[in-house]
């Protein structure tokens, strides 16, 4: 079964192109809905909890993606929260990230949901999973998370929280590129394919790691 599962997520991560920025421009809703009602819920515990609603923006790779994301910042600008809602095939998706800059170049993210789970096997970025029920519970254990790592966040800029975000993402997987996990298919480095050595690495991990925090409820390992 490891060993099925190994390869068969190696094949899926080596065939598929995948896309840097799926976001597309600011809107006042949801473009695809919201039909669990996730998203109205955790937007309005931000917003309690601080952050600045700064739209939301549709996922535009078409096709089974037909999903929406709320972006918000922080009001100290060191954390951008993303909330995504609508369908994947058809299946309902419910999910958060909270992202922070460090001024060391990394970036660290938690997230709610095994789904929101992105493997970075330069280390540029690290994630935590975190199954919490309320932003308020995830956003207290991504700042206990930080503090743990020791963390020096890198301030958004205001008014420019989103650009920032999107090259956040660009260094992201330009760093992959650099460890040889992946290949741009374009100057532009708008889409990339992983690499066959970068799909079987990151396929195995990310199934380990999978069934590790499953087993452990996400508190093993903490920082992946």
């Amino acid at each position: 079964m490891v060993v099925f599962w190994s390869v068969f997520l190696t094949v899926i991560f080596r065939l598929e192109k995948r896309m840097v920025n799926p976001y597309g421009e600011l809107e006042a809703a949801p473009y695809f809905g919201d039909p669990t009602g996730y998203g109205a819920r955790w937007v309005a515990e931000a917003v309690q909890a601080g952050f600045v609603m700064l739209g939301w923006a549709r996922d535009v790779r078409g096709g089974m993606y037909r999903q929406s994301y709320a972006l918000l910042v922080s009001a100290e600008r060191d954390i951008f929260a993303v909330i995504g809602v609508g369908t994947l095939v058809k299946i309902p998706v419910q999910v958060t990230w909270l992202h922070t800059p460090a001024m060391d170049g990394r970036s660290f993210f938690s997230t709610d949901n095994q789904t929101g789970v992105q493997i970075d096997l330069s280390r540029n970025w690290t994630n935590q999973l975190a199954f919490e029920r309320s932003f308020a519970t995830l956003l207290l254990k991504h700042r206990d998370w930080l503090q743990s790592l020791a963390v020096l966040p890198r301030p958004f800029t205001p008014g420019r929280e989103f650009a920032e975000f999107r090259a956040l993402r660009v260094e992201h997987f330009r760093s992959m590129e650099r460890a040889g996990l992946i290949r741009f298919t374009d100057a532009s480095a708008s889409h990339f394919y992983y690499t066959l050595s970068g799909a079987a690495k990151t396929a195995v991990w990310g199934y380990f790691l999978g069934m590790a925090r499953k087993l452990s409820f996400g508190k093993f390992p903490r920082t992946a």
